[in-house]
């Protein structure tokens, strides 16, 4: 009778134990920003969507920053980031931020352009040159931004002692320049943003990147691309302003598994609909025509599994 007992119980741990099996979960941790930033909302809507999918992945969004999300990749603490192009660009040569390169880091797909918006406050901000020995926000230890304030600051002969570097959250970053502790910013965002209206209407202006800088940043710096705000975008701005635009990437590691990177773009990509309608104006050209848009750096073997699937790569 005992026997029997421990057959019959061994048995069901084994049932049990297959059946859990079959029903575990992958999860995945996404990096985003401070809370308000774009990759913020990104982030948490590539979660919602990926887990209406119920792929057997469970996802969630962490907060971070371009800068953070990357060194996070390489050490396994998550599973996929949001970077901008130019961040990206320095974690895999390791420069500016890196202090070596991130060769594991993996592109998985290019979710949106985001042009640079100039932010100036005080009729002493005429042009880029007048950030000169001014108080200027570098965005928060761990974001992308400072890496493309001094791309296009240096552009301009301008270097960390010619100004006062400040330090500022998304938040408080559009409080700081409409109070006037800073003078200037640079936010590569969508276009329109309600945040940069909102500056707007608190007495901040827009300025155009001169056309030689600007060629000569995209020329320098292929990772970014030429832009435009259509004139009238905002208001005040009757006229186009002129600028760069870094592109928004969705990046993982080679650690992390093809199966899970996989069913995320697979996800996405079969999701394209429910990103645009939660988040339109960052998924309005998400598509797998631009999948690929600003990949300087091997792309996932999930994600290319998937790619080859549909034809976007031979």
């Amino acid at each position: 009778m005992i026997r029997k007992t421990m057959k019959s119980v061994f048995a069901a741990a084994v049932v049990f134990a297959l059946a859990s099996s079959a029903f575990a979960a992958d999860f995945a941790r996404i990096g985003t920003s401070s809370v308000g930033g774009g990759f913020y909302l990104i982030g948490n809507t590539i979660a919602q969507v990926g887990n209406a999918a119920k792929n057997g992945v469970n996802y969630t969004a962490v907060t971070g920053g371009s800068t953070k999300n990357l060194n996070a990749l390489a050490k396994g603490d998550i599973e996929f980031g949001m970077c901008q192009s130019a961040t990206i660009n320095e974690g895999v040569t390791g420069t500016g931020a890196f202090k070596k390169p991130l060769t594991s880091l993996r592109f998985v797909a290019a979710i949106y352009q985001m042009p640079c918006h100039v932010l100036v406050k005080g009729d002493d901000m005429k042009t880029i040159e007048d950030f000169r020995g001014k108080p200027i926000d570098f965005g928060a230890i761990g974001q992308g931004i400072e890496t493309y304030c001094r791309i296009i600051l240096n552009t301009y002969g301008i270097y960390d002692k010619d100004i006062k570097i400040n330090r500022y959250g998304k938040t408080e970053s559009a409080e700081a320049i409409k109070t006037g502790e800073v003078k200037g910013n640079f936010w590569t965002t969508t276009a329109p943003n309600a945040q940069v209206s909102d500056m707007i209407t608190g007495g901040v202006r827009l300025l155009s990147i001169d056309e030689d800088k600007r060629q000569q940043i995209v020329k320098e710096h292929p990772y970014f691309a030429l832009a435009t705000i259509p004139g009238g975008t905002y208001e005040g701005h009757p006229n186009d302003l002129k600028t760069i635009a870094a592109i928004g990437v969705l990046c993982s590691d080679e650690k992390v598994s093809d199966e899970v990177v996989y069913k995320t773009v697979k996800a996405m990509f079969e999701n394209v609909n429910a990103l645009k309608e939660r988040l339109p104006n960052y998924f309005k050209d998400f598509g797998p025509e631009h999948a690929l848009d600003g990949c300087s750096m091997p792309i996932h073997p999930g994600a290319e599994k998937y790619y080859k699937e549909i034809g976007l790569i031979k």
